[in-house]
Parts: structure tokens; sequence; C-alpha cells
């Protein structure tokens, strides 16, 4: 029972996001306290609260689908109704612990992702494939509540900053999940961005969003104003950790052997064909771009 608990709350996931709103509480002030842990909980509760209510409404497709037909509620471990119940106490206690730390503007915020989550992203999640990218901008709100516990005001650029790299990552992401599971997602009778555009034009267009996200890396890198010595040290290091990063994304989804692409100094390391899986050096950027 306690398994299927954290698996239908998605605690694992849960928590992963909430340490946003930590991070973002510590990049804004510099600094701990127990407002950030508070801060923390309330943003885990909220996220486990939503997420089984996600997993309620959308068992049935998950049952179809071989990623998520051992889910509690899929498989019938649990019945929907308990769902229902664990979903709301989660939401209330959230809704609670974040009125004490920011009164209402914190229950209007928390108020804003579940409509946004599960009145608006879940049932969109089965219109259109696109659904993403206004529910990306979910992925603003733990960060949100971070930086406004710490006592600071989301006009600042340096949360616009951190806000732009969370909304822009998170559409590459599911989109190199699309690639990794589409059979999957079409069993369960959702519409994808591999069916929409096809499998060459996914593929040239995550490439694009994955650049996108790099660049609002450098960005929140250079608001923020790390200790480097050069601008030019910000940049290298940058590329470094985000190729680094997407590259391991990416092999996954193109099932390769070797980092699909680490784009460091306008060179490409590595190109390997999709198809063939025959690997190729490309030492110019604009070339390895027309070859993908």
């Amino acid at each position: 029972m306690i398994k299927d608990f954290f698996v239908v709350t998605k605690f694992v996931l849960s928590f992963a996001v909430s340490l946003s709103a930590l991070f973002a509480y510590i990049m804004a002030k510099g600094d701990v306290g127990l407002d950030m842990l508070l801060a923390t909980f309330s943003v885990l509760l909220v996220a486990m609260g939503v997420s089984t209510l996600n997993q309620v409404q959308e068992y049935k497709s998950d049952a179809k689908m071989e990623r998520t037909k051992n889910r509690p509620i899929a498989i019938g471990r649990m019945l929907p109704r308990t769902g229902y119940i664990i979903s709301a106490v989660l939401i209330l206690l959230s809704m609670i612990l974040i009125y004490s730390l920011l009164g209402l503007t914190g229950v209007n915020i928390f108020m804003f992702a579940f409509i946004w989550y599960n009145a608006m992203y879940t049932p969109l999640k089965k219109r259109s494939a696109l659904a993403v990218v206004p529910g990306a901008i979910l992925g603003v709100i733990p960060p949100a509540i971070g930086w406004l516990v710490a006592g600071n005001s989301l006009m600042e650029l340096e949360f616009i900053a951190l806000a732009l790299y969370f909304f822009i990552w998170q559409v590459p992401h599911f989109w190199l999940l699309v690639m990794l599971f589409h059979g999957d997602f079409k069993d369960g009778g959702y519409p994808t961005a591999m069916r929409l555009f096809g499998q060459a034009s996914l593929q040239r267009l995550t490439f694009v969003w994955l650049i996108f996200t790099i660049q609002a890396g450098i960005f929140l890198v250079s608001i923020f104003e790390p200790y480097m010595p050069t601008i030019d040290g910000v940049y290298r290091c940058s590329y470094l950790c985000f190729c680094q990063f997407f590259g391991t994304l990416t092999r996954r989804a193109f099932n390769l052997h070797q980092c699909t692409f680490c784009i460091l100094e306008n060179k490409c390391c590595v190109f390997s064909d999709y198809y063939s899986l025959e690997y190729r050096r490309v030492y110019q950027a604009p070339y390895f771009l027309t070859l993908y």
C-alpha cells in the first residue's frame, strides 16, 4: 500500500519538482531557512496531489499503455475514489501551508496550478499534440514559489531568466519522450507530435528547442553573474554542461551509442544518422544543421 501511494502520487517526480522551489529560494536569497523547507514541502504536497488526480483522470488510458499499465489505479489495485481522497487531502494541506507562507497570493498560485494541470492540460492532451506548450507554464510555478517565499518579486530580471529556462526546456524534454514512447502514446489514444509533424520534422523541431534551451541556460548563467574570470568562460562552461545533459537525453531518445551532438566552440563532436546509425564527423555547425 505504501508503494502504491508513492507511485500514485509520483513521489519521485514530485520531489524533483519541489527541489526547483528550494534552489530558486537559495538563488533569490543566497541563504537557507525554515521557510525554504516549508515552501519546498508545500510544492511537494501540491505536486503529489495534482499528480494523483491526474492518474485518476487518465487511468483508462494508462491501462492501455505498456509504460503505465501497472500504475495502481490503472491495474485495479486502488479505486479511483481512493485516488480522489488522496488528491483532495494533499491539495488541501498544500493550500494551508502555502497560505501560512504567502497568504492568498500563494493560494491563488496553487489554485492556478491545479486548474491549469488537471482541468486544462490533462484534457487537452487528448485533443492536441501541442498541449505540451501551454502545459510547460506549470514548470515555472515551483521556482516562483521559492522566489516569492525568499521575499523577492517575480518581475525581477533574474526570475524572468529562470522562468524562461524552466518553461523552454520542458518542450524538448517531452518530445524526446514522445520519440521514445510514441507507440505507447498512440495505444493510449493520445495525439503525438510524431504523428503531427512526422519523424524527421520532429527531430528538427526538437533540436531547435534544445538549442533554445541551451541559450536560455547561458542567459540564466550570465544574469546571475557566476564567479567566472571571463564571459568566454561562462559560455564554455555552459555549453559543456548543457550539451552533456541534452546529449544524454537525445542519446536515449534516438537509441544511439554516442552523444548525438555536443556543440562547443561552433563544432560538433559527433553526428549520427538516426536511420542508419552510421557515425560521421562534422566540424562546422551550419553544415551539421543542414544534415539534421
